[in-house]
């Protein structure tokens, strides 16, 4: 599993906004693990918003180590060090938002642990478009039953494509501007301009209604490549995550692609588009 951590290098394209929705104040990070992997993509996958009452927990303990590493909690604490720590009084899962500092966005995410160790309160959480994260409790606000019955029921695109190359050849694909033309075609045939789009994006592909970037990061973490590129439109939030990921057994590389949320109307469209896409890197990374 590759982990971005507190990674401070992504790029901001946009001035960061008020978090007063959540917090006033920025505070100092906690010390117990459930660091930010928003490339977590296995242990953690997205979630499309309907389902958010389905994922894994543990109710009424502190989670077992085994429990932390296979998604179906996140923070393990040794109660040795920590005899007193116990989970909060909270049945999980919960839905809530919390204001990414790396995205530039308040995010939908599903707490799936609250802890409370000596004098601190800490929440883990999973990211609806996967990976995961953790944060001290007063930096998330859960969402009340009115919030939650109102928001739309979007969908992520998922794919996974094994790709017969190395991840230096794909990554040349997907970052390369000499490509960009070639991929473009699949999910741009008109060539519209957006003059909000950042010319120097970091990846080979964009969504039209994508709206502003506010975020964008690409580099190898761990010996696995990702790139993300977050984005809003108004009240809509949108993310492309595309990770890379050797393949041991078949000595092939698979290309991990997480994209959206989309309305139900524009899914099976995003979804051919990407799956399109897709096999046109593969096809490309294959011939070099």
């Amino acid at each position: 599993m590759s982990c971005l951590e507190n990674n401070k290098t992504i790029e901001n394209n946009k001035v960061e906004k008020s978090i007063e929705k959540v917090i006033t104040a920025k505070q100092k990070p906690h010390n117990y693990g459930g660091w930010y992997c928003p490339d977590n993509l296995n242990g953690f996958p997205a979630v499309n918003i309907r389902n958010w009452k389905n994922v894994n927990v543990v109710n009424g303990r502190l989670p077992s180590k085994e429990e932390t590493q296979n998604g179906t909690s996140l923070i393990f604490v040794d109660q040795k060090k920590h005899p007193n720590a116990k989970p909060l009084d909270m049945k999980m899962p919960k839905l809530g938002r919390y204001y990414n500092e790396n995205s530039k966005k308040e995010e939908l995410i599903i707490v799936i642990q609250a802890v409370k160790i000596a004098e601190d309160s800490v929440v883990g959480f999973r990211y609806l478009n996967g990976g995961n994260g953790s944060a001290r409790l007063n930096e998330v606000r859960f969402l009340l039953d009115a919030e939650i019955e109102s928001l739309s029921p979007t969908r992520f695109v998922m794919q996974s494509v094994q790709i017969d190359a190395p991840q230096n050849k794909i990554w040349e694909v997907l970052t390369n501007p000499q490509y960009y033309e070639v991929l473009e075609v699949i999910f741009d045939k008109d060539h519209t301009p957006i003059p909000s789009w950042n010319d120097s994006s970091k990846v080979n592909f964009r969504y039209l209604n994508g709206g502003v970037i506010t975020s964008e990061f690409a580099a190898n973490l761990y010996g696995n490549h990702y790139i993300q590129i977050d984005s809003e439109l108004g009240d809509s939030q949108y993310v492309a995550k595309f990770l890379l990921l050797d393949n041991e057994q078949s000595k092939s590389t698979e290309l991990k692609i997480v994209c959206g949320p989309y309305s139900n109307d524009d899914f099976e469209t995003q979804k051919d588009i990407l799956n399109s896409w897709a096999l046109k890197v593969k096809e490309l990374s294959e011939k070099k």
